[in-house]
Order: C-alpha cells, then structure tokens, then sequence
C-alpha cells in the first residue's frame, strides 16, 4: 500500500496544477534595457509585451508545448507588475520566471524540471526604463492563451492575448 501512495503522490506532482505565485527580482532580468520602440515588435498589454506570434514555434513534451518567451515591462522600481493565468486556463499554462524551483523544492535549470507557477511578480529595476526578463510559458492543448497583466495602483487587469500554440516545424 505504501507503494502505491508514493507512486500516486508522484503522478499527482508532475501533472499538478502550476504552483500558486513566483517572483521576478530585477536580479534575474537580463543585462540591457530593450528598445525605444519596443512596442512596434510586440504584442502588448499595458507596460508588458512579448515578441509577436509568442507561441508559434513551440517545442512538443510529453506535457504540452513549451516555448522561450521573454516578457519586458516597461516602467521603474518601486512599481510592480504582475501577470497571471486567468483561473480557468491555471490547468493547462503554465509561467516559468524569476527564481524557478523544481518539483523537489531546489532550483531548476529546465522548464522540465519544474512544475510551472499561474503568476508572477515581477520586481522593476530603477536604473532602467525597461526591464527584460529571461523565460517561458508551457501550454497544454491547442486552445487560444491569454494572460493577464495587473500593474500597481490601476484597477483593473489587461488582457494580454498569445494566440494559439503550434509546434515548431523546420524548414
């Protein structure tokens, strides 16, 4: 019997639910600022953007696609921005910024190798007008993703939309 729990309990932490909440400390942002206009090569949702067509080239795993994603914000410290999974995509996206830990609690270096968090906190650097942080999203199935962005002080969300994931296909 106690075989069987510890199987199930492992099942159960690979193909959870991404974990509740993650930072992105200026620490963790890339060197570099981005550019003016920025804007003009994103899709945007307030001070955030991505690169277009986020999810056009994403590699297949055995839990869903994967794709590096860099998100820039734009604005200074103290000012944080959050993005989130909207409650009823939380099963199948999953976020991968900031200080990512493994399903066994320490660090991770693959997106693999950790289960994914529904939102992130990202952390403005003061000496920059425009943070970029490294990273990327997992997404199972199909269906069109969107994000949302919450930036301190405004009152309502943004909806940040992706579009629909698709596999990289060479050539």
């Amino acid at each position: 019997m106690h075989l069987f729990a510890a199987v199930l309990a492992t099942l159960t932490i690979g193909a959870g639910p991404a974990q509740e909440a993650n930072v992105a400390p200026c620490d963790k942002a890339i060197i570099g600022h981005g550019s003016v206009d920025w804007r003009s090569e994103a899709v945007v949702a307030g001070p955030v953007g991505v690169r277009r067509h986020p999810l056009s080239a994403m590699s297949p795993t055995r839990n869903g696609f994967v794709t590096k994603m860099p998100l820039l914000v734009e604005g200074r410290e103290p000012e944080t921005v959050t993005v989130s999974v909207p409650a009823e995509l939380r099963k199948r996206v999953f976020l991968y910024y900031g200080r990512i830990l493994g399903r066994d609690g320490q660090p991770a270096s693959t997106f693999a190798d950790a289960r994914g968090y529904g939102e992130t906190e990202f952390q403005l650097c003061g000496s920059k007008p425009r943070t970029i942080w490294p990273g990327g999203i997992r997404v199972k199935g199909r269906a069109p993703v969107r994000l949302l962005v919450t930036v301190e002080g405004r009152p309502a969300p943004i909806s940040l939309r992706l579009g629909r994931p698709k596999a990289y296909k060479p050539g």
